[in-house]
C-alpha cells in the first residue's frame, strides 16, 4: 500500500475537476453545442464533485499516519475513479428524449448496480478474513512497535475487482459482453441517424465498468472496519503502512 501524500490529493482534485468539465463538453457537443445542456451538467456534477474532495481532505491527515484512515481514503480514492468515468456516462441523460420518469428507473438500476458492487466488495473481505487474512495479520503483526505489514495481509485475501452482470450467472456472461459489445458498435455506427440508441448502447457497459471500481471502495472500507476491530480489541493504533 502506497503511502498518502498530498499529490494523491491533487491528482484526486484534477481527476474530479476534469471529470466534471469534460462531461459538461460532452454534453454540450453531442447536445449540437447546446451551451445550456453543458452548463446544466456541470452544476448538477459540481457539488457531487467537491463534496467528494471535501471529504477526502477531511480524512487525508489521518490518513498520513493510521492505517484506518489510510484504508477510508484509499476507498474514497476510488470514489473518485467512479465518479470520472460517470462523467462519461451521466450526459445521456440530458441527451435522451426520454421521459423523466423513464430516466428515474434508469437512474435507479444504475445506482442498484453500484451498490451491489460496493457490497460484494466488502462481503469478499468478510468472507475471506478468518481463514485467509487473520493468520497472516498474526505473522505479520509486531507487537513491539504496533506495525504491521498489511499489504501482505490483503495479498493473502486475493481481492481483484471483477466486472458483474448483476442477474446474468457467471457462465452466461461471455455471451451477455458479446452482445454488449455487439450493440457498443451498431450504436456507434447509428450515432446521427439514432443518437439516442447510440448514447445507451455505450452508456450500459460503461456503466458496467465503472461500478467495478467500487468494488475497490467496498473492499476497502470492508478492511477499514477490521482494523477498527482490532485496534478496539488490542487498544492499539496501527500506524499507516508504505
Amino acid at each position: 500500500m502506497t503511502r498518502v501524500s498530498i499529490n494523491y490529493l491533487l491528482l484526486s482534485l484534477f481527476i474530479l475537476l476534469f471529470g466534471t468539465a469534460g462531461g459538461a463538453a460532452m454534453t454540450r457537443k453531442m447536445a449540437g453545442r447546446n451551451d445550456e445542456l453543458g452548463w446544466s451538467f456541470f452544476w448538477w456534477a459540481l457539488p457531487f464533485c467537491l463534496a467528494l474532495f471535501l471529504c477526502q481532505c477531511l480524512v487525508f491527515p489521518k490518513a498520513r499516519t493510521r492505517l484506518l484512515f489510510q484504508l477510508v481514503f484509499t476507498g474514497l480514492m476510488g470514489f473518485t475513479l467512479t465518479f470520472f468515468l460517470l462523467s462519461i456516462i451521466l450526459p445521456v441523460f440530458w441527451l435522451s428524449p426520454m421521459a423523466l420518469p423513464g430516466k428515474m428507473v434508469l437512474a435507479l438500476m444504475f445506482a442498484a448496480i453500484f451498490l451491489h458492487n460496493l457490497a460484494f466488495g466488502w462481503r469478499r473481505v468478510n468472507l475471506r478474513w478468518a481463514t485467509m487474512a487473520a493468520p497472516v495479520f498474526e505473522q505479520e503483526f509486531k507487537p513491539r512497535d504496533g506495525t504491521v505489514n498489511w499489504d501482505k495481509v490483503v495479498r493473502k485475501m486475493r481481492i481483484e475487482p471483477e466486472i458483474i452482470i448483476p442477474g446474468v450467472p457467471a457462465k452466461w456472461a461471455a455471451a451477455v459482453w458479446i452482445a454488449l459489445i455487439a450493440c457498443m458498435i451498431v450504436g456507434l455506427a447509428m450515432k446521427s441517424a439514432w443518437p439516442a440508441f447510440s448514447a445507451f448502447s455505450w452508456a450500459i457497459p460503461l456503466v458496467l465498468v465503472a461500478a467495478c471500481l467500487n468494488q475497490v471502495s467496498g473492499a476497502a472500507f470492508a478492511q477499514a472496519v477490521k482494523v477498527r476491530a482490532i485496534e478496539k480489541d488490542r487498544k492499539i493504533i496501527l500506524p499507516s503502512c508504505g
